[in-house]
């Protein structure tokens, strides 16, 4: 899965926007909020002032047992009177009003102004104007049974909205000359001056005033934003980039790279280190240059040595080996001789260890010449077309009763006809070696089993055992030459160490692989691969018809 990259710039540009955004949003929205709760406070306040001043105006009234108004004025129009109680005077004919009058005619005078109004609401109400709504109905209930001196609501009618507020009005000693017919004692409550505020401009004015503040605060934040991000590129992202910059020109290995950074803080020393560090790279690297060049000629001089050695050695292994071939096979020769003729028990011992140590040494001997051979690229190969699946049940039975010892069973299931292009006699070579080494290293009465698979181009080989597996540190050495598997145990199985390799060298002049898997303690298995059809080797003579 592809890593999702960000430019720095780009993490600093959203950890500013994650953190001023919450933050002033909080900030303008706390403020709006308490602006709304100010507003509401205000007129609040502005209805108690309000219903204050009309409650002391109606106790102004009450204590004064009423006032008397000119029949014939304006202010006495438009209002029911319960009570035929007047006065005649000089000036003329007078009616009592009582509080409950004087507060319907300030109602009425308020209402014509269109500021605010107020009415007066009781449950059993005298004047069936002062019949209450819901909401009146519910406050008079709850100033009765809970107690409390105010309740108040903001509302909607037909669009209009508006502020209601209401108070509790009790009775008093003089207010039962008219109200005393249901019982009601002094301090009862009777009813509740509801008043009325129009808040619709008020509402308009703090609707306007939360705009401002969003286009204020959405301003500010945007301000913010681009001024930090301006600052934060100016003063941090761009030393940044020149620094990158320079790192790269460094690493394409311009060493007189070099940065420039004036913003006198952190940034400014760090430009003059990295201008220090790219001046020690340069000497360094002038240095390093001569001193390579002079290790370049010491070691080309050293391998040169070495090929040569290394020549030398090959040719006094292969010289060795094969002079060495003449007398062992005439050494050979008389200890089969004297098997045939000695009959004493204690001298045919000694001869049994000295065959075995000669069949070694020969043994050693023959892989030695094989493996120079190979290696100095002087061995002859004959690829032709054959069977691989019938070569490996032939060499299966050749080495057969090489298990009778141990009780070993070598399962093969052959696969029919599979042709390959190889050299018959090193492929057997490397099937023989990987079987015999499979039955040295196998427990007693265990199986080796042999599998082959094919696709289009290659054939693959597999031998495997049940013996004392290989360690994983071991399974890339064991096929260099003179190396051999360390095995626990009294009756370790002694190897020339040339084996395998050998074996590799055949599998990789036919253009194959070779490997070795294995489970330590419990098995082994190996496995080679071969092309089907091959190139011609280049390099190599062709073996001669």
């Amino acid at each position: 899965m592809k890593k999702f990259r960000v430019s720095l710039q780009w993490k600093f540009f959203l950890c500013i926007v994650l953190i001023i955004f919450p933050t002033l949003g909080v900030i303008f929205t706390w403020t709006g909020i308490q602006n709304k709760n100010q507003s509401d406070e205000q007129v609040v306040n502005q209805a108690r002032i309000l219903a204050r001043q009309i409650v002391l105006t109606r106790q102004w009234v009450t204590d004064c047992g009423g006032i008397f108004v000119d029949i014939q004025s304006q202010g006495a129009k438009d209002i029911a009177c319960f009570f035929d109680d007047k006065l005649q005077t000089n000036h003329g004919e007078f009616q009592r009003f009582t509080p409950a009058m004087v507060t319907r005619k300030l109602s009425q005078y308020s209402t014509r102004q269109d500021q605010y109004r107020f009415r007066l609401a009781s449950l059993n109400p005298l004047n069936p104007e002062n019949e209450p709504d819901g909401f009146e109905r519910e406050a008079i209930n709850l100033f009765r049974t809970q107690k409390v001196n105010e309740t108040f609501r903001f509302a909607n009618n037909s669009g209009h909205q508006y502020f209601q507020y209401m108070v509790p009005l009790y009775l008093e000693k003089q207010c039962l000359e008219c109200h005393n017919r249901e019982g009601d004692s002094v301090n009862a409550i009777r009813g509740g001056l509801s008043v009325f505020l129009n808040v619709e401009e008020m509402m308009s004015a703090a609707h306007k005033n939360h705009l401002k503040l969003a286009i204020a605060g959405t301003s500010l934040i945007f301000m913010t934003i681009f001024t930090l991000f301006v600052l934060m590129r100016r003063f941090v992202i761009k030393p940044l980039k020149s620094l990158e910059e320079m790192t790269d020109e460094i690493s394409s290995g311009n060493l007189e790279a070099r940065v420039n950074i004036n913003t006198g803080d952190e940034f400014d020393k760090l430009g003059h280190r990295f201008n220090t560090m790219a001046q020690s790279l340069s000497v360094g690297r002038d240095h390093l240059q001569e001193r390579i060049a002079l290790a370049t000629k010491e070691l080309s001089d050293a391998n040169r040595e070495l090929q040569t050695l290394d020549k030398l050695k090959s040719d006094f292994l292969a010289t060795m080996s094969h002079e060495l071939r003449t007398p062992l096979t005439v050494v050979r020769g008389g200890i089969d001789y004297l098997n045939r003729t000695i009959k004493k028990e204690d001298n045919r011992n000694y001869l049994e260890i000295i065959d075995k140590n000669l069949a070694r040494l020969i043994h050693l001997v023959s892989d030695l010449f094989d493996y120079t051979k190979i290696e100095a690229q002087k061995s002859e190969w004959s690829f032709d077309q054959a069977n691989l699946s019938v070569l490996i049940e032939e060499v299966v039975e050749i080495i057969s009763p090489l298990t009778i010892d141990k009780d070993i069973v070598i399962k093969y299931d052959n696969p029919g006809d599979i042709l390959v292009e190889m050299d018959l006699e090193r492929i057997e070579q490397v099937l023989v070696n990987l079987i015999e080494n499979a039955i040295k290293f196998s427990d007693r009465e265990t199986e080796i089993k042999i599998g082959i698979e094919e696709d289009q181009t290659h054939v693959t080989v597999g031998v495997k055992d049940q013996g004392v597996g290989i360690s994983e540190e071991h399974l890339n050495s064991i096929f260099q030459k003179f190396s051999t598997v360390p095995s626990a145990g009294i009756n370790k199985p002694e190897g020339t160490g040339l084996g395998l390799a050998i074996c590799k060298a055949i599998i990789e002049t036919h253009d194959g692989k070779i490997w070795a898997e294995s489970v330590k303690g419990q098995s082994s298995t190996f496995y080679f691969s071969l092309l089907k059809k091959r190139p011609q080797p280049s390099g190599f003579r062709p073996a001669p018809e």
